[in-house]
């Protein structure tokens, strides 16, 4: 088992020396500090474990200390334990608030400092177990799904398109059409592909540039009820599925851009045909009340449980390993973000005995 590596701040000599001591004896490496720049420093130089710091101390106090590591990106999940004396335990509830895992008053109890210690530890092994599961499976979506995605439309257009022009192959009308319709729909399957990845990425740009994002923020979609039934008519016509689709809309603006309305909505109606079969009813409805605009979704598809709510991602795919699905799996990511990022919200409930109800909140513009 690897030895924890323990930052002490603390301006008291006596009482630095006394925690380097008891955290000695419980088996950790322990690094020392007397004033807040410093425990900075020492901070970005060895990456402790866990840190424990003062309050009150010169040149920068414990509050900047935290402020200032919570900016760090490879020190922001670092575990942080106040020490405060109970003379000043209001400040206790300020650095709650600020986030830091827990507080230890002075003169502190041994026992319950190294369990504070000990259950802080334990809570970052497990989320960078869970990070690194979450990376791991990451890796494996993008090396299965890219190639999948983009190689599988490709070989279709050169599988058709090399028959085609093979002057020792005879092709009739018929034939000639139906290869003409696998090239055209092998290509519009690459083309959304492409498009997705370009979305993801536009919308990551987005999220990162100030100047765009204000500017957004002022854009609305008017008149959005025409928008949501012409994008959910065309996906249920690129599915050959027009008589399963069932529009109950009402008038409505939206604080959200129009283009950006358009990415959301062909992403959720595309995702309940995709997860449904023929015949399957997908039904988009509208619902307002003095603030919101809901829109939701609802499919008798497969449906997601609720782990895998929670797993919503770039390029992850659900239940590929059990079922055929087309994408990255970016369309429910972009939307998400999207949505958030107007101040909206996106939800998904499980539809008994089968089928999910995805519910888009947008702000009213009024």
């Amino acid at each position: 088992m690897r030895k924890y590596n323990l930052l002490v701040i603390e301006d008291t000599k006596s009482i630095r020396e006394e925690l380097r001591d008891i955290l000695l004896f419980e088996g950790m490496h322990v690094f020392t500090a007397e004033n807040g720049q410093e425990g900075i420093d020492k901070a970005k130089e060895h990456l402790p474990d866990l840190i424990l710091c003062d309050i009150m101390m010169p040149i920068k106090d414990g509050f900047e200390v935290f402020d200032e590591i919570q900016n760090i990106n490879n020190l922001k999940h670092i575990p942080f334990i106040f020490l405060t004396a109970k003379s000043t335990v209001e400040n206790v509830r300020e650095g709650m608030i600020l986030g830091a895992d827990d507080y230890i008053t002075k003169p502190f109890d041994i026992d319950l400092l190294i369990r504070s210690i000990k259950s802080r530890l334990y809570k970052e092994k497990k989320r960078k177990q869970a990070e690194n599961n979450k990376l791991e499976n990451l890796q494996y979506n993008i090396s299965f799904a890219i190639p999948h995605e983009l190689l599988t439309p490709l070989s279709g257009i050169i599988g058709l398109s090399g028959l085609m022009k093979d002057p020792e192959v005879e092709i009739d009308e018929k034939e000639l059409r139906d290869f003409a319709s696998g090239i055209f729909d092998s290509g519009h399957r690459l083309l959304s592909t492409l498009q997705k990845f370009i979305y993801y990425t536009e919308v990551e740009l987005l999220l990162n540039n100030d100047k765009k994002r204000a500017s957004l923020k002022k854009e609305i979609t008017e008149t959005g009820e025409h928008e949501l039934e012409e994008q959910s008519q065309i996906i249920a016509q690129k599915f050959n599925r027009k008589s399963d689709i069932e529009i109950h809309t009402k008038p409505f603006n939206i604080k959200i851009s129009s283009c950006h309305f358009e990415i959301v909505i062909a992403n959720i109606v595309d995702n309940a045909f995709k997860f449904s079969n023929k015949g399957d009813k997908v039904i988009v409805a509208v619902e307002l009340d003095d603030s919101h605009v809901h829109i939701t979704v609802s499919d008798n598809g497969v449906g997601f449980d609720e782990v895998r709510l929670t797993q919503i991602g770039a390029f992850t795919q659900f239940r590929r390993s059990e079922m055929e699905q087309q994408g990255l799996g970016l369309g429910l990511i972009i939307s998400q973000k999207l949505i958030n990022f107007y101040d909206g919200e996106l939800s998904i409930s499980k539809i008994k005995p089968k089928g999910n109800c995805v519910k888009l909140s947008f702000l009213i513009a009024k």
